[in-house]
């Protein structure tokens, strides 16, 4: 790597950062993003956003010193999770985690990092956001309800 695209690499991190939730470029790096009007039955439906980004990240090799006899065997299907929106964009994080073999062949997920809040489609920062804008009570476990972002 020359000078010029590590400096480069480490803007784009540095950008990156702003937008995604809190270290995800610690445990994913960007594959794409792709821009795509909204469907007409959102637009129907007065959709506040002009159009929706779609971020797709896969893991990284986040192994720990324990478990470098792991083999890397593919990765998930991607999980689809909402974010904050930007500008006036919808933000869909499209994520693939690596799948691991041990030495029994067994399938193992790493899971270093927490990409949705449980019982919902959003990224914890963004639900944590949502609950406290809609005054529900985050510390008896309130589940959020799919027809808040509506």
């Amino acid at each position: 790597m020359t000078y010029t695209e590590d400096k480069e690499l480490k803007l784009y991190k540095f950008f990156a950062d702003f937008f995604l939730p809190a270290g995800m470029l610690d445990y994913f790096e960007l594959e794409r993003m792709v821009e795509s009007s909204p469907s007409r039955e959102t637009i129907a439906k007065g959709a506040e956003y002009s159009s929706i980004l779609d971020i797709y990240l896969k893991e990284l090799d986040n192994r720990d010193e324990s478990q470098q006899d792991l083999q890397m065997n593919g990765y998930t299907e991607y999980t689809t999770i909402e974010d904050f929106p930007i500008r006036d964009r919808k933000v869909r994080l499209h994520i693939r985690r690596r799948r691991w073999l041990d030495k029994d062949g067994k399938s193992i997920i790493i899971s270093a990092y927490r990409i949705k809040e449980d019982g919902s489609r959003y990224s914890p920062e963004f639900a944590a956001f949502l609950k406290e804008a809609h005054g529900l009570d985050t510390s008896h476990g309130e589940k959020l309800g799919e027809n808040v972002l509506r």
